[in-house]
């Protein structure tokens, strides 16, 4: 299953924050798709994150609470929505 995770930081600097970020790596059992680092007030993270368990992305957000207000978003990709458009509309 797919997710979108958006990270917005809170305490700490920049520098604590990348310094941190280059020596975590994702749980095993998790599929970091894609990570954009924004220059936007919010979110300052985005991640499409892959996993079967959402509790491995739950363990992440509590390793990452005091530095990040994080939310995380259950998704599908783009193809995956047209073709249940297409399926919905043959239903209208």
């Amino acid at each position: 299953m797919l997710f979108v995770v958006l990270s917005n930081s809170k305490n700490g600097t920049c520098k604590e924050r990348v310094a941190r970020r280059i020596q975590w790596k994702n749980p095993e059992g998790t599929n970091l798709i894609a990570e954009y680092w924004l220059t936007t007030e919010y979110p300052n993270v985005i991640q499409i994150v892959e996993t079967d368990n959402v509790q491995l992305l739950l363990n992440a957000i509590a390793e990452w609470d005091d530095v990040f207000d994080i939310s995380i978003y259950p998704a599908i990709t783009g193809e995956v929505g047209m073709i249940n458009a297409q399926e919905m509309m043959k239903n209208l």
